[in-house]
């Protein structure tokens, strides 16, 4: 099973692609909801693991051949875009009625 590379790995090629990532995090990697993973699992189109407590894993490798098979590479390392259309709306001026 792969390791954590984590914060503290050194940061080489090897050791970033068999980077374990929780489901919140590979979502924000693939720029993609957690369902979407989940279900993308489910059907064997990404590969994961359960840990004992039975949360899922994914390697970094896999996110990211998933995001470029979805044709989504240009979203690899972008957080799911709900969240950028929540963060623009809190932005933006309230109309006032006139």
């Amino acid at each position: 099973m792969p390791q954590s590379g984590g914060a503290n790995s050194g940061g080489n090629d090897m050791t970033e692609a068999f980077e374990v990532l929780t489901t919140g995090e590979a979502a924000d990697l693939c720029g993609v909801s957690r369902s979407t993973l989940r279900r993308a699992v489910a059907q064997g189109h990404l590969r994961a693991w359960h840990t004992p407590g039975k949360h899922l894993r994914f390697t970094r490798e896999a996110c990211i051949d998933f995001a470029r098979a979805l044709g989504r590479a240009d979203l690899v390392g972008h957080a799911y875009e709900r969240d950028r259309q929540l963060e623009t709306a809190a932005e933006a001026p309230v109309a006032q009625p006139g």
